[in-house]
């Protein structure tokens, strides 16, 4: 199969084309680069430069999920590995994605994304989703040794996942409207609503240059997609059993929100959902119409307790994970 490497970059700097250099056609081999220039400085018209890459420049910063779309829209690999601009992948890395999605069982494959400052530690094994739709790096800071063989995730971390082509298209793609964040859960949850396998493969190891605090709107574009997740990728029937997670959830994103500053954000994301009901009316039946598995299936890949390692948790979860657990094993029966 052949593979196209997608790279979407916004004033990333020097790491772009730290990034670009790990994906020279003597560390890969050959495969197709593209770059989505969303807005940059020097560091594009040199990327531009490099004889491997192919540089898009929409004009305008689309986002993260719609400069991907791009890239993938005229990429001719039979395979699409999306890296972050500020990852390094090791020797081999991408063909070896590429070789674990021969297996037609698997729908998404992610490398074992280590700390690029850190590399003994992890900074994912896969990624982790909460009853509430709240997302995070699985295992972070713990040791690489951790994910010694190839094995199946909830989803795979956006900064160095691998999918097919065509699955990607007949998945709808990444939401253009995500903007940034959340586009990975939506993904890999339409890829598991199919019955398809996510797997993480420690063949394939790629580096991350992490900071969790990058992004200054990213408390918005995370609550506000994570509403929309739940919104549009959660069936009837599991609205209804998680409806007191996720209202008492929305009293204590309020309540952390107020205290650590990000109200604003916070009330933002309700109001533009609030705007659009038509769109995500829309954007829910497309998501449904891929389903092929059940609820008791996908509940296998929520976990009530939340445990980040990337932050701390509030005292108040640490105290009601005990509780949101019992409640979990009881309703999904329901299901």
């Amino acid at each position: 199969m052949t593979t196209s490497v997608i790279v979407v970059a916004y004033h990333s700097g020097a790491s772009l084309l730290r990034c670009l250099e790990s994906l020279a056609p003597d560390r890969q081999g050959e495969v197709e680069v593209v770059v989505v220039d969303n807005g940059g400085g020097d560091e594009i018209a040199e990327a531009g430069a490099l004889p491997y890459v192919r540089l898009l420049v929409p004009g305008r910063n689309l986002g993260y999920a719609a400069g991907s779309n791009l890239g993938a829209r005229v990429a001719s690999g039979d395979v699409l590995v999306f890296l972050n601009p500020d990852t390094v992948a090791a020797p081999g890395a991408i063909s070896r994605m590429a070789d674990v999605l021969r297996d037609e069982s698997i729908g998404i494959a992610m490398a074992r994304l280590r700390l690029l400052d850190e590399p003994e530690r992890l900074n994912s094994s896969g990624n982790v989703l909460h009853l509430s739709a709240l997302a995070w790096m699985g295992d972070y800071g713990k040791p690489v040794e951790l994910v010694s063989e190839t094995r199946e995730i909830t989803y795979a971390c956006g900064a160095s996942l691998a999918i097919r082509s065509r699955l990607f298209h007949e998945l709808g793609r990444f939401t253009d409207r995500l903007f940034l964040y959340h586009e990975d859960v939506e993904l890999g949850w339409r890829a598991r609503m199919r019955g398809l396998r996510v797997v993480i493969d420690p063949g394939a190891d790629v580096y991350h240059d992490y900071d969790f605090a990058r992004n200054t709107r990213k408390n918005y574009f995370m609550e506000r997609n994570r509403l929309i997740f739940v919104l549009s990728a959660y069936s009837t029937r599991l609205l209804l059993v998680l409806a007191p997670v996720l209202v008492s959830a929305e009293v204590a994103l309020v309540v952390l929100a107020a205290r650590e500053g990000w109200l604003r954000d916070k009330l933002a994301g309700w109001a533009w959902c609030a705007r659009r009901p038509r769109w995500l009316l829309h954007h829910r039946d497309e998501t449904q119409r891929l389903r092929r598995v059940p609820d008791r299936v996908l509940a296998r890949y929520l976990t009530p307790v939340i445990d980040p390692g990337a932050v701390g948790v509030p005292l108040a979860a640490r105290l009601t994970n005990p509780l949101i657990s019992a409640y979990w094993a009881l309703v999904r029966q329901a299901l």
